[in-house]
């Protein structure tokens, strides 16, 4: 009979080694010996099947699942899918696009690039990778903490990765910050200051401006928006202070002075195009004088280099909550909304119903009419365009707005490509973020969208998301509708 093995230091468990003995050691050590060879051809052909798989363009995860979470610090393959750089209006198709922590490293033919081992692989086969979308004028204004978490969800959801707000304050700045440092979820931020003159209160004057335009500066604003009547004396400071301090200077028109002082001053964006469709009394009354006048107008504000925002949705919205209050608060999009807010929307408190309601539907869709022209006629005479809606506004719900604004545009007249570009690359190269974001390529930040179909055949095919990525963080679609749905259960 073999005697228990006198071993007192080994790899084996204890209630093993109490009871192996000599012949049965051999006899496993054997046993295990023998099983070496089975085991180098089961993982050789694994090896082999995955590597014939990625040549003939399959991959061995088609997705992320949405238990298993992919956050900046993992690395992403985009295997065999359609990448649309916005560079230019062209597509890669059958591409495989790498990610590393929040930035693309590679890009080139799926059956050229190596997927790194451990990579999480998503399936590209029939899909587009855009690059994630910018709302150029969103309104972030002082809501609750859960509130605000819940409408930056919105955005992201929708592929909107980036956000310009708009009216700033000192809390858009630690939101700004928080979002950067991983704190808080959602796009990243860009802000304006206070206004710089907000109407119906007298112009400030130059010394004034002067201060404000300084201290927005010192506070870290990116840029200056103003919303007020002006001196023309004060105006003029205004440019030359912010031109002094390298801040742009985005907003309305002084409309006491007229929309030509803009071009007479290059006021670096305007925020509506309803701005040239107003008097000196700030009344849209002879809009439809300006339909002459378009090509002049938009040859002035091309050489001035100014750049417009259409902010055609938002608009759009004013005169349908006016005329059907009930339909646009029925809107799908409107049980994401936070119940308090979506209280301020609603049949008797929404603000615009009260004050438009008694406006002729006709007289409004003329105006609208004249600023699709507008959009068009600028665009014509290469006026750089950029994509904003006036998020937060009521009934423009973030994210959502985004794409009802791609389409507006189109139906002004730009192809998908053009608005496309007005809501990715246009906007990085206003913002001076080329190197950061806008396009596809390789040293960008990993904000991208993955959608379903060619969004040059159909802008609407931008909003048919399978998944998006923020900072190199992937979310699958049903991460996305699984946040909306926590969304709406806040109502």
């Amino acid at each position: 009979m073999d005697r228990p093995l006198p071993v007192q230091k080994t790899f084996l468990p204890a209630w093993l080694r109490r009871n192996l003995t000599a012949g049965a050691l051999q006899t496993t050590v054997v046993f295990l010996v023998a099983l070496l060879p089975l085991a180098f051809l089961y993982f050789y052909a694994r090896a082999s099947r995955q590597e014939n798989e990625l040549a003939n363009g399959g991959v061995i995860e088609s997705v992320a699942s949405p238990a298993r979470q992919v956050t900046a610090s993992s690395v992403v393959a985009f295997i065999n899918v359609n990448v649309v750089p916005m560079d230019a209006e062209r597509v890669l198709k059958g591409q495989t696009l790498i990610v590393r922590g929040d930035r693309i490293t590679d890009i080139g033919p799926a059956e050229q690039v190596k997927v790194p081992a451990g990579a999480l692989r998503v399936d590209g086969v029939g899909k587009y990778l855009i690059p994630g979308l910018v709302d150029m004028h969103v309104h972030l204004r002082n809501y609750s903490e859960q509130d605000t978490a819940t409408l930056l969800r919105l955005y992201v959801c929708k592929g909107v990765t980036t956000v310009l707000n708009l009216s700033g304050a000192p809390r858009h700045l630690e939101l700004r910050a928080r979002v950067a440092k991983g704190e808080l979820f959602g796009p990243t931020i860009y802000t304006s200051g206070p206004f710089i003159s907000a109407s119906p209160n007298p112009p400030p004057s130059p010394a004034e401006i002067e201060a404000d335009v300084v201290a927005q500066k010192r506070a870290s604003y990116d840029l200056i928006k103003i919303h007020g009547d002006f001196t023309r004396e004060g105006y003029r400071k205004l440019f030359e202070v912010a031109r002094r301090e390298k801040m742009r200077v985005v907003g309305h028109s002084p409309r006491n002075l007229g929309y030509e002082v803009m071009s007479e001053e290059r006021q670096d964006a305007v925020a509506h195009a309803e701005e040239y469709i107003y008097d000196r009394q700030g009344n849209s009354g002879k809009f439809a004088e300006i339909e002459a006048k378009i090509p002049a107008i938009a040859q002035a504000t091309a050489q001035a280099g100014t750049w417009l925002i259409p902010n055609l949705t938002a608009y759009k919205n004013i005169g349908e909550q006016a005329i059907d209050i009930n339909a646009v608060f029925n809107r799908p999009e409107m049980r994401y909304l936070p119940p308090a807010i979506a209280a301020q929307w609603g049949p008797g408190a929404n603000p615009y119903h009260a004050r438009f309601r008694h406006l002729p539907a006709d007289s409004f869709w003329a105006r609208y009419r004249v600023l699709e022209k507008l959009t068009k006629g600028f665009r014509d005479a290469g006026v750089r365009l950029l994509a904003g809606t006036d998020a937060m506004n009521p009934s423009v719900v973030p994210g959502f707005s985004l794409h009802d604004e791609l389409r507006d545009l189109v139906a002004a007249g730009l192809t998908p490509y053009e608005a496309l570009r007005a809501a990715t690359a246009n906007a990085a190269e206003f913002l001076g973020a080329t190197a950061e974001f806008g396009t596809v390529a390789i040293g960008r930040r990993a904000d991208l969208a993955l959608v379903e179909a060619d969004p040059f055949k159909g802008v609407g095919n931008a909003a048919r998301l399978a998944g998006v990525m923020l900072r190199g963080r992937w979310l699958v679609g049903e991460e996305l509708r699984q946040m909306l749905v926590k969304s709406e259960d806040k109502r």
